[in-house]
């Protein structure tokens, strides 16, 4: 028995979905971004804010030296 023309173009559309679908399957397996370490996962943030990719360089700071609080007597 013969396929009607709707039966025809049903067919024809799910060979031409079934091909973007392999197509994209390939395109994902391709560029597959799982598995990678956790270092390429890590950001940073720098003093003004922005995102970056490369760690800061530890900044110097000097310590406070803090005298005593005045309420404490000393003791001779």
């Amino acid at each position: 028995m013969a396929d009607s023309f709707a039966k025809k173009q049903s067919i024809k559309n799910k060979a031409l979905k079934q091909k973007e679908k392999d197509k994209k399957k390939a395109d994902r397996k391709l560029h597959n971004n799982k598995g990678k370490g956790f270092d390429s996962m890590i950001v940073y943030v720098d003093e003004n804010g922005h995102f970056t990719d490369t760690k800061p360089e530890p900044k110097l700071e000097t310590p406070v030296v803090r005298s005593a609080p005045r309420y404490f007597k000393k003791q001779n």
